[in-house]
């Protein structure tokens, strides 16, 4: 029988440290941060594990809620010359 692995923390699973630090810091889970962007839990658990991407209105509304850049919460895009 296998165990279902539960993260410890709301963003154990995201691959971008910099976002996951800033919405850790203002007690964001998965579901908050969902409402707040005016998305699915599913959506944010895709993006923030790198599974998917994500639409440039969620991008900016995360700009707007973090205060961070594009650059500062996923830091340099992959393939960027």
């Amino acid at each position: 029988m296998s165990r279902i692995m539960r993260p410890k923390t709301p963003f154990e699973f995201c691959v971008y440290p910099a976002l996951k630090e800033s919405l850790e810091a203002e007690n964001y889970n998965q579901t908050t941060l969902a409402q707040s962007l005016g998305t699915s839990q599913f959506t944010v658990s895709a993006w923030t594990r790198g599974d998917r991407d994500t639409t440039v209105r969620l991008l900016l509304a995360l700009e707007d809620l973090t205060g961070m850049t594009f650059r500062e919460m996923f830091g340099e895009c992959e393939g960027r010359r």
